[in-house]
C-alpha cells in the first residue's frame, strides 16, 4: 500500500507540475475561463450567480500559477491516506464578465481575467525606437595630436551610423540643430525662422538626445618611463517625448594609449600603438555606447496621456511606437484602482484603448497617465 501511494504522489505531482512552474512568472497575462454552481432555488438566483463567478475567478486565479500542499495520515492498520491542497499562487488584477448562462439545473458565468501582477520591469524591450540625434559639443585638449583632434566628428558620425543600424532603431539626424529643450517647445506659428527655415518636432514616445564628446591629453610618468593617453569621455542625455522629459543620461569613457617614451627610441616604437590600434580603441568606445543608447531607449517604459472620445480613450502614440490591437496597459493612481486597458485601434500616432472591465467609466479614465505592460 505504502509503494503504491508513493506512485500516486509522483503521479499527481507530474500533472501539477505546469502550474508549479507557472507561478514563478510574473508577466500579467488574459485568461478566459467559466465558473458554475448548482440552482437551488428561484429565490436564491442572485447568490448561486455569486457562487458561479466565485468559481470562475477561482478557476482563472488557477491558470495563473498554483501552490500545492500535501500530507499524509495513517488510517486504521497500515493504510496510508494522501491529501492535497491547491490554492491560487497569483491575483486577479481586472475582469469582465463576457456571457452568462442558466438553465434548470446550473448557472454558469464566463470572464475574460488579467491574471499575474503589475510591477515595474528592468526594461520594457520596446520593438520600435524613433530618436532625433541633435548637433554635438565637442571639447579638445590642446595637446593632444593634431590627427586625433580630427576624428571627433567622424566618431560622432559613427554613433549615428552604428544607431541607424540596428533593426528596431529608426533615427533622423539634425547635425545643425542644437538640443535646447526650452527653445524647441516654443510655439513657432508666429516665427519668421520657423516659417521659412522650418522646425523640428518630437512627437509623443520619440526620442532625442546630443552628445557631449571630450577628449583629454594624460601623461604618467615612472621613471624614466613616459605614458601618452587620451582621456575620451562620451556623454549622451535622451529625452522623450514633445516635452523633453530627461530620462537618462549615458556615458562612457575609456583612457586610450597613443605612445610610450623612454631612453630607448627603438622601444618606443616597439612598444608604443599605432594609428591603426588607437582608431581601433576610439571605434570600440563609439560601439559601446551606441549599445548602451540603444539601450536606454528601448527600456524606457512607452507611456501617454488618455482623452476620452465616443469611441473609446485616445493616445498620441500608435503603430510607429511599436503598438499593436490587443496589447495591454494599466493605470492606477489615488482615486482610480489598477484598471488593465487593451488597445482596439492603432493609427500611425495614435491607438484607442477600452478598460477590459466595461464597467469601468471611461470619463473617469480620461486624463489619466496609461502605461503599456512590456513588450515581448
Amino acid at each position: 500500500m505504502v509503494k503504491l501511494n508513493w506512485f500516486k504522489n509522483t503521479l499527481c505531482l507530474c500533472f501539477l507540475w505546469a502550474p508549479v512552474v507557472e507561478a514563478t512568472e510574473k508577466d500579467l497575462k488574459l485568461v478566459t475561463t467559466t465558473g458554475r454552481a448548482a440552482i437551488i432555488s428561484d429565490e436564491q438566483m442572485q447568490e448561486t450567480r455569486s457562487r458561479a463567478l466565485e468559481d470562475a475567478l477561482y478557476n482563472a486565479a488557477l491558470m495563473g500559477g498554483a501552490e500545492i500542499d500535501g500530507f499524509s495520515s495513517v488510517q486504521a492498520g497500515t493504510q496510508l491516506d494522501d491529501h492535497f491542497v491547491v490554492r491560487p499562487s497569483s491575483k486577479i488584477v481586472d475582469y469582465d464578465i463576457v456571457s452568462e448562462q442558466f438553465d434548470d439545473l446550473h448557472y454558469a458565468i464566463t470572464i475574460e481575467a488579467a491574471v499575474g501582477e503589475v510591477g515595474k520591469t528592468d526594461c520594457q524591450n520596446r520593438p520600435v525606437t524613433n530618436a532625433t540625434m541633435f548637433a554635438p559639443t565637442i571639447k579638445i585638449d590642446d595637446k593632444v595630436p593634431a590627427w586625433i583632434s580630427q576624428t571627433p566628428t567622424g566618431l560622432i558620425q559613427n554613433i549615428y551610423t552604428q544607431l541607424t543600424t540596428k533593426p528596431d532603431v529608426q533615427m533622423i539626424f539634425k547635425a545643425n540643430v542644437m538640443l535646447n529643450p526650452a527653445e524647441l517647445k516654443k510655439d513657432h506659428r508666429y516665427s519668421y525662422k520657423a516659417l521659412t527655415e522650418g522646425t523640428t518636432q518630437i512627437r509623443e514616445g520619440d526620442f532625442a538626445f546630443s552628445t557631449r564628446l571630450e577628449m583629454k591629453k594624460i601623461i604618467i610618468k615612472e621613471g624614466f618611463q613616459e605614458d601618452h593617453f587620451v582621456d575620451t569621455i562620451i556623454e549622451s542625455t535622451v529625452f522623450i517625448d514633445s516635452d523633453f522629459k530627461e530620462t537618462q543620461t549615458v556615458m562612457s569613457q575609456a583612457r586610450i594609449p597613443i605612445r610610450n617614451v623612454s631612453a630607448l627610441k627603438l622601444i618606443d616604437r616597439m612598444t608604443s600603438p599605432n594609428r591603426s590600434e588607437i582608431r581601433s580603441a576610439f571605434s570600440k568606445l563609439v560601439s559601446i555606447h551606441a549599445a548602451e543608447i540603444a539601450g536606454a531607449m528601448q527600456c524606457t517604459p512607452l507611456a501617454a496621456i488618455m482623452v476620452a472620445k465616443q469611441d473609446g480613450l485616445h493616445v498620441p502614440v500608435g503603430a510607429r511606437q511599436g503598438l499593436r490591437e490587443n496589447r495591454l496597459a494599466v493605470v492606477s493612481d489615488k482615486t482610480v484602482p489598477w484598471t488593465i486597458l487593451r488597445v482596439v485601434k492603432t493609427n500611425k500616432d495614435s491607438a484607442v484603448l477600452k478598460p477590459l472591465n466595461r464597467e469601468r467609466s471611461i470619463s473617469q479614465l480620461s486624463g489619466q497617465k496609461v502605461s503599456f505592460m512590456e513588450f515581448n
